[in-house]
């Protein structure tokens, strides 16, 4: 039989297992011109009549590699000549941000998506995620440090845009998809930054996997099993957490915290993890969740709060804690504009962007100021705060300086005075009056080093 048949009827039976759609559906492919979107691309248009929805393929050029038009342009004759609905969305580069381009890249995509799906009153959009990204994935968050939830890696399905974001291809490796397209005599294109080793992901998929392998052929295989074993895991978990959440409630969105207080350390660590996940879908880490859980078990500040996203905070209020949407940069109800900082997260303040961060090699070439301290875990999180005038700048000299003083000798006016604000470790120590001036910060064998980022 050939290889092309038999990837086929695995692909047929999963559809046909799964029920995601059925032929009055209308359904958006996510479509790069890539040997893994193709082969998607394709599997759903060899779909037998009866399982088959009505494709509409959704293509992104974003215009970062001088490929990109021949790609376009290819995927679009590939699609007339099939009969296949297509839409091109064209990220021009005056949009394109001087920093963290990645980022920017996937959020124009998916609200691309978003449009698609909305224009064509369709409900689910699939993606050609697959076997070897979903290894990628749980490796990347092992080594970077993640929760043991977040090694399931990649969700096969979940909300989005008023419907479902679906990965049908994470049981299929990389080299099956190959396989079935070579069979298929179809043409795709190689993505040539893929292979550039700066990248975390490709150092993992160039390096670390092809190790694996050779360990063991079905190395790819165990990851994923294990990622599953974890995912039924979590399911387990969330359904006990559901019914402490509950116990705990004042109403939907408030907690009583004295009755958090009452519960085991990992319990509450496992509760916030799990409230915080039912209000964002995914780009949390363990940094955010131990601020939060810092925060409510800190008896000195009776009011903070802790940034989660754009538009939502985890506030606490004296006796109770609960979630709240804001507007973004506006932050209110603090009469000492606390908040707790978020490693690795660009923060926006007058006429500064400033970012404090573990990464050992990060580097800006736009920074204005950039500041290294080496701290203790027990002086993490961090903290922001109004800056008072007695606040203590330590001097190389081993002396230190007024935050008062530093503003007389810098003749700061007395508006941007007011608005300075003070980053400060959990135990008071003052590391820098953001914009104006930086702790020296002194050696420690058990610190690590935190790099303060302006500009």
């Amino acid at each position: 039989m050939p290889e092309q048949n038999i990837t086929q009827q695995k692909f047929n039976q999963l559809i046909e297992n799964k029920g995601w759609f059925n032929q009055e559906d209308s359904v958006v492919v996510a479509v790069s011109a890539g040997v893994d979107s193709m082969a998607l691309l394709n599997l759903m248009m060899n779909l037998p009549n009866k399982k088959r929805p009505r494709i509409i393929v959704a293509h992104v050029n974003h215009q970062l590699r001088a490929q990109s038009k021949e790609e376009e342009k290819y995927i679009r004759h590939f699609c007339q000549s099939h009969n296949v609905k297509i839409v091109v969305g064209n990220w021009e580069k005056q949009f394109h941000p001087n920093n963290g381009i990645e980022m920017a890249a996937r959020k124009y995509r998916y609200d691309f998506f978003s449009k698609v799906m909305k224009k064509n009153n369709s409900r689910i959009l699939l993606t050609a995620h697959h076997a070897n990204d979903q290894s990628e994935t749980v490796l990347m968050r092992l080594i970077r440090g993640s929760f043991i939830k977040d090694m399931v890696g990649i969700k096969e399905s979940r909300n989005f845009n008023q419907g479902r974001l679906i990965r049908p291809l994470l049981g299929f490796s990389k080299q099956e998809l190959t396989q079935y397209m070579q069979a298929l005599s179809v043409k795709w294109y190689e993505d040539d930054t893929n292979q550039k080793l700066d990248v975390t992901r490709n150092r993992i998929r160039h390096r670390l996997i092809p190790f694996i392998e050779s360990e063991n052929s079905r190395g790819i295989e165990h990851i994923n099993a294990f990622s599953q074993q974890l995912n039924l895991m979590k399911q387990q978990n969330d359904y006990f957490m559901a019914k402490i959440a509950k116990d705990i409630s004042v109403d939907s969105i408030t907690y009583d915290l004295g009755e958090f207080s009452t519960l085991p350390k990992y319990v509450q660590v496992g509760l916030i993890d799990y409230l915080i996940a039912q209000n964002i879908v995914e780009g949390l880490n363990v940094d955010i969740v131990n601020q939060v859980n810092s925060l409510l078990n800190n008896d000195e500040k009776p009011q903070g709060f802790v940034k989660l996203s754009n538009n939502l905070v985890v506030k606490k209020e004296y006796d109770k804690f609960l979630f709240e949407n804001i507007k973004q940069n506006q932050i209110t109800g603090f009469k000492n504009d606390y908040f707790v900082v978020t490693l690795n997260k660009w923060y926006f303040q007058d006429n500064i962007q400033w970012m404090i961060t573990d990464n050992s090699d990060v580097s800006d070439e736009e920074a204005k100021r950039v500041s290294r301290f080496n701290l203790l875990d027990s002086e993490l999180p961090l903290i922001v705060q109004k800056t008072q005038n007695r606040d203590r700048i330590t001097l190389k000299n081993g002396g230190h300086q007024t935050a008062k003083r530093l503003f007389i000798n810098k003749k700061i006016p007395v508006d941007k005075r007011n608005s300075a604000k003070s980053l400060m470790t959990d135990q008071g120590r003052l590391l820098a009056v953001l914009g104006y001036s930086e702790s020296v910060s002194n050696d420690s064998s058990n610190a690590r080093v935190y790099t303060l980022i302006i500009k």
